[in-house]
């Protein structure tokens, strides 16, 4: 069985030659495998990665803004800018915690297929997403394994550990029944004691369909039918405990799904920032808008980050020990600006990630004099032009997988998790 520490057993002697400590955060720490939770936060459109987290000031093939300068705390880089106080003070609050991928490939510079990647790795349109994956691993566990606030979600053959609220609260429209009142033409609902009958016949249904399945196909069917009417069954017995709906900013919608993380209702949720009509794509006038964006991103991140700090975990003292917050967006944005001051659509981008079980206070990967990513020992997470491999969205991919426990070949082949930004 695939787990953390056989994987770090085999790469021990890389990561002592390179003078890193062995540390088997699985066996100190059981939040770093099946109790973590996962907070995916999508930054939609495409971001400018030269703004925030890839500091480029000595490649004259990268038009950096004027007025921002190099900002450190210990071995944590980022770019700061008196336009983007909001950045600075996360940056250097959570320095020790933060981790920066920078140089990861995304093989596309279209929106579809780019968030197709970032999110699966791969192309496959059948494919599940990391925060599918990391859900449906620990399904028998939650009522809804991974929420969607808002942003891209690719179920696959998950489904059923997957659920939107909707943008105006459709999920708790749905269980409340108060949907139904906004419908053209009315609907009227049975009462409560014929909806309970209802109910039993239902599930009594459901159970004699699993017992009398042959196949492995019609049993996996059946015992998700199964599931997702105990699920409905458990939701409905909650709906006066947990809210579903949020506003559109990114404060108000990781409120919710750190309700729903706290309560023990999923495992993981995903939120997003698109920032007004054409988000983060900016090909015209990058700086004004990207800044903004990187502005309201981070001011969002603070009021995650407290709430996470102020809400008790399930063992912790408190949930941010708990949880893995992982930013992202779908692409990066050319090194140089065009004719029009805006930056066009790049193959390579940047993620950061907050969680116990990461090396924090670093940066991973790089960018070469092309802006292009430099390749990567994963033993030790660190850079490495002749023997490397490519630091791509699958890799990332695969180190969340491996952090959660969960064998990252049995979801994406040929591409090795970064060990060496695991603890």
């Amino acid at each position: 069985m695939f787990n953390r520490r056989s994987l770090l057993k085999a790469s021990g002697a890389g990561l002592l030659a390179a003078g890193l400590p062995l540390s088997f955060g699985a066996s100190a720490n059981p939040l770093v495998s099946g109790k973590l939770k996962f907070l995916f936060v999508f930054a939609g459109g495409g971001w400018d990665t030269t703004r925030v987290f890839a500091s480029e000031f000595s490649n004259g093939n990268v038009d950096m803004e004027p007025d921002a300068e190099r900002a450190t705390s210990g071995d944590l880089r980022w770019v700061s800018h008196w336009s983007r106080p909001s950045v600075d003070a996360f940056m250097r609050a959570y320095a020790s915690e933060i981790a920066i991928v920078n140089g990861m490939m995304v093989r596309s510079i279209s929106h579809e297929i780019c968030t197709l990647i970032a999110m699966t790795g791969t192309t496959a349109s059948g494919a599940p997403d990391w925060p599918a994956i990391l859900g449906a691993a620990k399904q028998a566990d939650y009522i809804l394994p991974h929420l969607v606030l808002s942003g891209p979600s690719f179920p696959g053959d998950l489904g059923v550990a997957v659920a939107r609220t909707g943008s105006t609260g459709q999920l708790e429209g749905l269980v409340s029944g108060d949907l139904f009142a906004s419908l053209d033409v009315p609907v009227s609902g049975p009462n409560p004691a014929a909806e309970a009958v209802m109910d039993r016949y239902l599930a009594r249904r459901v159970e004699a369909k699993a017992l009398g399945a042959r196949s492995p196909a019609e049993i996996r069917l059946t015992s998700d039918l199964n599931r997702s009417f105990d699920q409905a069954r458990r939701l409905k017995e909650m709906q006066y405990l947990l809210s579903l709906s949020a506003a559109g900013d990114l404060a108000s919608q990781g409120a919710v799904a750190i309700e729903a993380l706290s309560m023990g209702v999923s495992r993981c949720a995903t939120v997003a920032h698109y920032g007004g009509d054409t988000g983060w794509d900016t090909h015209a006038d990058n700086d004004a808008q990207q800044t903004v964006l990187w502005e309201q991103l981070f001011s969002g991140l603070t009021q995650i980050m407290l709430t996470l700090e102020a809400t008790p975990g399930e063992e912790a003292a408190s949930l941010a020990e708990e949880t893995a917050v992982v930013v992202l967006s779908e692409m990066g944005r050319t090194p140089q600006l065009n004719g029009f001051n805006g930056k066009d659509h790049w193959p390579y981008t940047s993620a950061m990630v907050i969680a116990p079980g990461v090396r924090g206070g670093q940066v991973y990967g790089a960018f070469d004099k092309q802006f292009y990513g430099v390749p990567v020992d994963t033993t030790t997470a660190e850079t490495d032009e002749d023997n490397g491999q490519i630091l791509s969205a699958e890799a990332l991919g695969a180190t969340l997988l491996a952090l959660a426990d969960i064998d990252p070949n049995e979801h994406i082949q040929g591409v090795d998790p970064l060990m060496g930004m695991l603890l």
